[in-house]
């Protein structure tokens, strides 16, 4: 009863601006978790072989990488609501391009509506990062990452129902509507926020190509690097599993569903508790242990023996993402001026598409050559993003953010 009061009394304190853009987000991720793991069955059914359907996965995160950065220089400088209103509206306009679908061409179109869309995860981030200062960055960003991660848990069950009651174009309608609904609550819920940056300051930073700001901000660079790494290690996981636990215990996609929401679970848990962690070990003890579980998880998984083991080393994955994903939002945030956030946030965007360009490519490959080998490499690249973050030189450490 205590825990659940101080909960309660937490969430009163949160920002006003705040839990109305959580609640967006979440039906958001929710509608775009109904139609993702869709995607690939209903483009087989259009005939498509894997190499295409392989592009049409890929092209979401290649129009990510294209235009997430300039999406996040224009919310520096038109403000966050007005990106998240436009980049929502065209989420869902892709849900009813992809309900209305009948060749693999139109569904490649709906891929690439939404990758231009996505930058609504940017202004969001962007937006928590204006009202929040110190600790309690990392606190918001683990609570955004919770919402993120709910929404995907939710999402594909609710799909897969509908899809399963009235067919792909029930489900795909319905993830229009959640993406409406969320357009609505930011419309009315979330409040708009100053403009930090100037028209007269910033102009002619934002003619300048969009990764300037990593030039810009010593120590940056490194971070947005292990950014990359994380973003290739789930990548790759996420890529193979399936075909993994096939491959050695004979499960299917029952289990791999059942894996999966209690890893997005474990994280969303692991992210709404995150400015408890941070006040009490900081953000660079965070990052190296979290990358360093996500190595054990990884390096357990090809030899776990029954679902059991496998659900122990998840465990130790899941925890470990959870931890490390906000953090490194919350650290490049605070090395970054004010006016610069929504840049900042679009930069990490583009370096998620890499990652998810990435991973799934090589961590295939691989897994063709020895079914362990994608997860021996992606423990490789976890652990040095763990001794990329003590790695001493004179750039901005973690130690160093405020906060």
């Amino acid at each position: 009863m205590r825990l659940a009061a101080r909960g309660l009394r937490k969430l009163r304190r949160m920002s006003r601006s705040e839990w109305p853009l959580l609640a967006a987000v979440f039906l958001e991720m929710t509608g775009f978790g109904m139609a993702f793991p869709d995607i690939q069955l209903r483009a087989e059914v259009f005939g498509a072989p894997g190499q295409i359907i392989g592009a049409v996965l890929a092209s979401y995160f290649v129009v990510q990488l294209l235009v997430s950065p300039a999406w996040g220089r224009l919310s520096d400088r038109v403000g966050r609501k007005p990106v998240l209103l436009v980049c929502t509206a065209l989420s869902a306009g892709s849900m009813v391009i992809y309900a209305l679908a009948h060749t693999v061409e139109t569904i490649l179109l709906s891929r690439v509506v939404a990758g231009l869309a996505a930058a609504n995860v940017v202004a969001a981030q962007a937006y928590i990062a204006d009202v929040n200062r110190g600790v309690q960055i990392e606190r918001s960003m683990g609570r955004m990452s919770a919402a993120m991660l709910a929404g995907l848990v939710a999402g594909p069950a609710i799909g897969g129902f509908l899809a399963t009651v009235g067919g792909n174009q029930l489900m795909g309608f319905a993830a229009a509507g959640c993406s409406l609904a969320s357009l609505i609550w930011i419309l009315f819920g979330v409040r708009s926020v100053p403009v930090v940056a100037s028209a007269t300051s910033e102009a002619p930073r934002l003619r300048r190509r969009s990764w300037a700001l990593l030039q810009d901000t010593p120590g940056l660079m490194r971070f947005v690097a292990i950014a990359v790494a994380g973003w290739f290690v789930l990548a790759c996981l996420e890529g193979t599993y399936g075909r993994l636990i096939k491959h050695n215990l004979g499960m299917g996609q029952f289990e791999f569903g059942l894996i999966f929401s209690y890893e997005s679970l474990l994280g969303a848990a692991v992210g709404w508790t995150l400015g408890w962690l941070a006040t009490r070990l900081g953000s660079s003890w965070m990052l190296k242990g979290g990358y360093l579980l996500q190595a054990i998880g990884l390096l357990a998984m090809p030899f776990a023996p029954g679902f059991g083991v496998l659900l122990l080393a998840s465990t130790f994955y899941a925890f470990g993402i959870g931890v490390t994903n906000p953090t490194i939002n919350s650290v490049c945030s605070k090395m970054t001026s004010n006016e610069r956030q929504g840049e900042l946030f679009g930069v990490l965007q583009a370096a998620r598409s890499v990652g998810f360009v990435a991973g799934p490519i090589l961590g295939g490959a691989l897994f063709d050559v020895l079914p362990g080998l994608p997860y021996y490499v992606a423990a490789g690249v976890a652990a040095i993003a763990a001794l990329m973050v003590v790695a001493p030189q004179e750039e901005t450490a973690p130690e160093s953010a405020p906060g």
